[in-house]
């Protein structure tokens, strides 16, 4: 920590505890009125206070991201190294080709919700959050449908290794992953001038510092496009549905007046 401001450290505590579990964010609120820094087995050193995380933000020299021997674009970069990927990186989720996506995801999520059993319960991060998560991003992507399964065992590998900490699973589950994407790229470079236009066929042809991409750079970059973000786009569909189910007045809405969602 930075020495210009006092801090201490909680006590070790279990982000994976019942009462954590029951309200993350009364947890969350006491820790931080508490301490602005807690560790955990299962996450590490959580910063919880805004300024602080500034700090750690804008400190480069306090604060690497650069903590492993493996190639992480661009996460695991510092500046300057890692300004001229994020350059690269930024185009593809700009405000143009989020629009000409919209209407996939839009019919994706459509699809899925037609496709799930009406009056019975049903798991949601599992029937919906997950499968939505592997449809859209193999989808943006311009994967096939054949690669859905194997992300998903993907998604659930990485879930209990890491509840696990077994390092040696999740490398595995690394090393697995990255075959997958290299399978991809070769079959783009074998299609030549008939690879789709998409990402991953335009990944090949960008060039950082005047040089090609190599296939750990491209690979790396996948991985965070991809796997890297399931779980976000999962969590995200289950904010929305348990939204929706706490406050029925806000659903009633959205299916009365499709004009009341949200450019």
């Amino acid at each position: 920590m930075n020495d210009h401001s006092e801090r201490s450290v909680c006590p070790e505590w279990d982000p994976l505890a019942p009462d954590v579990l029951e309200n993350q964010r009364r947890v969350y609120d006491d820790l931080r009125g508490r301490c602005p820094v807690a560790h955990s087995e299962l996450l590490g050193w959580s910063v919880l206070r805004h300024a602080d995380v500034l700090d750690v933000l804008h400190d480069d020299d306090a604060y690497s991201n650069h903590v492993s021997t493996h190639v992480s674009v661009p996460n695991g970069m510092d500046p300057p190294d890692h300004t001229p990927y994020r350059r690269l990186i930024e185009p593809y989720f700009g405000s143009e080709p989020m629009a000409r996506f919209e209407p996939v995801g839009d019919r994706i999520a459509a699809d899925l919700i037609a496709s799930t059993l009406r009056g019975r319960p049903i798991e949601v991060m599992d029937a919906l959050g997950d499968e939505f998560a592997v449809r859209v991003q193999c989808a943006f992507m311009g994967w096939s449908h054949e690669l859905h399964e194997p992300l998903r065992a993907w998604v659930h590998e990485q879930h209990r290794a890491t509840l696990a900490g077994d390092r040696d699973a999740l490398a595995a589950s690394a090393r697995r992953f990255d075959e997958v994407a290299r399978a991809v790229l070769d079959e783009r470079r074998a299609a030549g001038a008939d690879a789709p236009d998409d990402p991953t066929t335009r990944l090949l042809e960008e060039t950082v510092d005047g040089r090609p991409l190599t296939d750990d750079e491209i690979v790396s970059i996948v991985r965070n496009w991809t796997v890297g973000e399931l779980g976000t786009i999962a969590a995200s569909v289950g904010i929305i549905v348990a939204h929706l189910a706490h406050h029925p007045e806000v659903e009633a809405l959205l299916r009365s007046d499709r004009s009341a969602v949200p450019p």
